[in-house]
C-alpha cells in the first residue's frame, strides 16, 4: 500500500510540475481606453499648447468627468509640482503666467497604469510554497495639462514605456516557512 500512494504522489507531482497554466495570474489596469504605452502617446501628442482646447482635450479621453485617472489640480496644487520650495525659480513661463491668474489656472493630471503578474514554474513547488516564480510585466504614464482660462498652455508628460521583473521566492522551509509568525507572533514596535 505504501508503494502505491508513492507511485501515486510522485505521478501527481510529475503531473503539477508540467502544468503551469494551473498557477493564478493577477492583471492591475487603471485607465480606460488606452491599449498600450504608444497609444496614449499618440493622442497626447496630438495636444497642441495654446491651440488645444479643454473640450478638445475632453474629446481625446482626458476627461476628469468620464475618464479614470485624471485628477484635476488647482493653482496651489499645482504650484507645489513645479515649485514645492516656494522659491519661484525654475519655473517654465507659461506655467508661471497661469500661476498669476489664480482661480484662472488650472491641472489635469492623468496616470496611467498597466501591470500583469503571471506565476510561472514548477506548479508542485509553487502550490506547496516551496519556491514561488513570477513574471510581472507593465507599462505606466503621466501627463500634466496647465490650463489657463479653459485653454491648454503647457503640457509635460513621464512615463515607463516598458516594465519587466522576475521574482524568484525560494522557502527551503516550504509550508513550514509560514508558520514563523505563528511561533514568534506579530512583531510589535513603538
Amino acid at each position: 500500500m505504501n508503494r502505491q500512494m508513492g507511485l501515486t504522489v510522485f505521478a501527481l507531482a510529475t503531473f503539477l510540475s508540467g502544468c503551469s497554466f494551473l498557477l493564478p495570474s493577477k492583471k492591475i489596469e487603471r485607465n480606460d481606453q488606452w491599449s498600450s504605452f504608444d497609444s496614449i502617446q499618440q493622442v497626447y501628442d496630438k495636444v497642441t499648447p495654446n491651440k488645444t482646447s479643454v473640450n478638445e482635450l475632453k474629446n481625446m479621453g482626458f476627461d476628469p468627468y468620464a475618464a479614470n485617472n485624471v485628477k484635476i489640480e488647482n493653482y496651489l496644487d499645482t504650484r507645489i509640482r513645479f515649485d514645492p520650495l516656494s522659491t519661484g525659480k525654475n519655473i517654465p513661463a507659461p506655467v508661471a503666467k497661469c500661476l498669476s491668474m489664480f482661480k484662472h489656472c488650472q491641472a489635469y493630471v492623468v496616470n496611467v497604469d498597466y501591470d500583469y503578474e503571471k506565476r510561472i514554474g514548477n506548479v508542485f513547488l509553487d502550490l506547496t510554497s516551496f519556491r514561488r516564480e513570477t513574471m510581472k510585466e507593465g507599462w505606466g504614464f503621466q501627463a500634466v495639462f496647465i490650463i489657463q482660462d479653459e485653454l491648454v498652455v503647457y503640457k509635460l508628460w513621464s512615463g515607463e514605456p516598458k516594465r519587466k521583473a522576475y521574482i524568484d521566492e525560494i522557502r527551503p522551509l516550504g509550508p513550514l516557512q509560514s508558520l514563523d509568525d505563528l511561533i514568534t507572533g506579530a512583531a510589535i514596535s513603538f
